[in-house]
Formats: C-alpha cells, sequence, structure tokens
C-alpha cells in the first residue's frame, strides 16, 4: 500500500471520541470516517477489511485483535490496524506496519497529538533496510513473501543483500542503502571464488536456475487514468473499475490511479486507490495540458476543469516517460476511465 489518505476510525469511551475529534477535525492530510453508533464494532472490523480500508481503534490492543483475528489472512495483503490508548499516549500499528504502511501511519498520528509511537519491527527499531516497505514504495509486486525473512535476517546480522535490476529501462534516485551490494548478473564469483548469486532479483520475467532461490521482484506497469464527478462514492467507483478489468489481474499490475489535483481530497477516489493497494498520483490542468499524446476533447470537461480531457492525459503523465496509452476513454455515469502502460522503471531508495 502506499501512503494512507483515508482512516477508518472507531473508539469506544467518551475519551475516545474526544481524541478521535482531535486528531482527525483539523486534519487535511488524512480523511477520517468515523464508526456510526449504529454499526456493530465486530461489523465495523469485517467491513474495513472487506474493503481493504485502514483503522484507527482508539481502545485496548486486546479488544482490536479479538476483532481482527477472524480476518487476518496474508501479510500483504491485510490492511494496516492502529491502535491508540484513549488518553493518546501511545499509538500502536498492530497489523501491516510495512506493506501496509501501518508504521508510517503510527509516525504521522504521534506527532499530531505529541503521543509515543510503539513500533516492534525489528528493521524499524533498527534503523534498517526492510525489503517489504521497499517494495511498496517502489510499486513492486513480492512473488514469494516467505523470501522476505531470509533478507531481513541478512540485514539484522550485518551481512550485504546482494541484489540485480534485470529491467531494460530504469533509473534509481538517491543513494542505495549501505545493506546493499549491487552485482552484475555476468559475473559468476566475487574474485574470491565465492558464487555471486542474489538475494533478490528486479525484472519483468523470473529467472530460473542461478536466481531460483532469490526474492523476485517485478514492477507493476499498469497505471489507470480517472475522471470522476464529485461525490462519486467508492462502491460506484469500484464497480465501474471492475466492469473493465479482473480483479486479480489489477492486484498484480496495477501501479497508480491518477486523476486531476481538484480531486486529491475526492474520498471515493482515495479509498479506491486504498482498496487496490496504491497511490493516488493528481496533476493540475495545466500539468495535464501539457501531455503528448492524441487524446478525446470535450469542451464541456474543459468548461469544467480547464482542459478537455482527464482521464487519458493523467494515465499518461503518471505512467511516466515513454507511456504509452493502451486504452482510450471509457465513460459512465459521470465516471471515466484510461490506461496506460510504463516502460521507465524509477527505483527510489
Amino acid at each position: 500500500m502506499n501512503q494512507i489518505k483515508v482512516v477508518q476510525a472507531s473508539y469506544v469511551t467518551d475519551k475516545g471520541r474526544q481524541l478521535a475529534e482531535k486528531l482527525f477535525s483539523e486534519n487535511s492530510d488524512i480523511l477520517a470516517e468515523i464508526k456510526s453508533e449504529d454499526e456493530k464494532l465486530s461489523d465495523f472490523f469485517k467491513r474495513c477489511f472487506e474493503e481493504h480500508q485502514p483503522i484507527v481503534f482508539i481502545g485496548a490492543v486486546g479488544i482490536a485483535v479479538r476483532l481482527m483475528a477472524p480476518f487476518i489472512q496474508d501479510k500483504l495483503k491485510d490492511i494496516p490496524v492502529v491502535v491508540i490508548d484513549e488518553l493518546g499516549h501511545f499509538v500502536v500499528p498492530i497489523l501491516s506496519g510495512h506493506y501496509g504502511g501501518g508504521n508510517d501511519l503510527a509516525a504521522l498520528l504521534t506527532k499530531r497529538i505529541g503521543a509515543t509511537a510503539v513500533i516492534t519491527t525489528a528493521t524499524d527499531i533498527n534503523s534498517a533496510f526492510a525489503i517489504d516497505v521497499f517494495a511498496r514504495k517502489n510499486g513492486l509486486v513480492i512473488s514469494e513473501k516467505e523470501k522476505i525473512k531470509k533478507i531481513s535476517s541478512k540485514v539484522l546480522r550485518g551481512e550485504k543483500v546482494r541484489f540485480i535490476c534485470d529491467l531494460k529501462e530504469k533509473e534509481f534516485v538517491g543513494e542505495a542503502p549501505v545493506e546493499l551490494s549491487e552485482i552484475n548478473r555476468n559475473v559468476q564469483n566475487d574474485g574470491t571464488g565465492t558464487l555471486c548469486i542474489p538475494d533478490f532479483y528486479i525484472g519483468d520475467k523470473k529467472e530460473k536456475k542461478l536466481f531460483d532461490d532469490a526474492l523476485f521482484l517485478y514492477p507493476k506497469r499498469m497505471v489507470l487514468g480517472m475522471g470522476c464527478k464529485k461525490g462519486k462514492s467508492f462502491e460506484e467507483l469500484k464497480t465501474f473499475v471492475l466492469e473493465q478489468y479482473d480483479e486479480e489481474e489489477l492486484s498484480k499490475n496495477l501501479y497508480a490511479i491518477c486523476s486531476i489535483d481538484v480531486k486529491s481530497s475526492e474520498i471515493g477516489l482515495l479509498k479506491l486507490c486504498q482498496y487496490f493497494g496504491v497511490k493516488l498520483l493528481t496533476f493540475s490542468s495545466e500539468e495535464l495540458e501539457k501531455a503528448e499524446g492524441d487524446f478525446e476533447e470535450s469542451d464541456f470537461v474543459k468548461s469544467k476543469v480547464g482542459v478537455g480531457n482527464v482521464c487519458e492525459r493523467a494515465a499518461v503523465l503518471g505512467a511516466g516517460q515513454g507511456a504509452m496509452l493502451v486504452k482510450t476513454k471509457t465513460s459512465r455515469d459521470g465516471m471515466t476511465l484510461a490506461e496506460a502502460k510504463r516502460r521507465m522503471i524509477t527505483i527510489t531508495w
């Protein structure tokens, strides 16, 4: 998952309600939908897991554990759950701290109320490289989650983690962590007779033989551009997207959903992104106007937002350098959708 923009919040006591109001009433970077009084806590947790929406629970950790236990399935698919005591002393991410972004959410909430974050993941408390966080932030799919532990163990033992990036069109931003060492796939040993076998491998196809034991990461290349009327619900947007695509296909390939900047706080779009575990990228009308390509233009849309086409232009911009528009605009009931494919893959350390 990427930076969390919307959370589902609940509390048990009046003090918990007051803390929720303090956390979210004046918060522009995280929106919160508060559980209604009529919804049972067990139903609330079930709904959040089904909709893939992060939970902020103000109450006891034990209560949260019991409520979420029936729905936990997979560390790469489970939602982030963050628990805060009703006095606001401690913020505790108890599920999906890495891949779901729970630790990042806890850090943000901690700053907001001056609390103490209780982080227990070993790589975090040792300020060490975490392969699952790296993959999440770069839109890379982890093919075999059981190999995460092997890499984390090497990092925590102070051993170098070797990797190969075999993407044809790529760029690196920043310096690689000191725990990592990039190796050349054509070099058979390191000069001492030791085979240069990577611990993780970034490519578009899984390599066999020499790289079979490595954790394979591949980039998501699908980018969806979307436009919608104000107030379109998460359910409407989700139904529209799933009319065009298979959910499994999206889980393996979708990198981002893109739109115009006036939609940056559109709660339906934000929840849709969290459902699919992707980021929402937005662009100004001026940026969209500069997108290169032949697009289906609408005078009505231009009169409303300053540019004649949102979904196609946003998809191309979101896909980056060398992007290809592979599906032109589809529209229904005030919603539009287009698809572009990423070519250049940027790896940010």
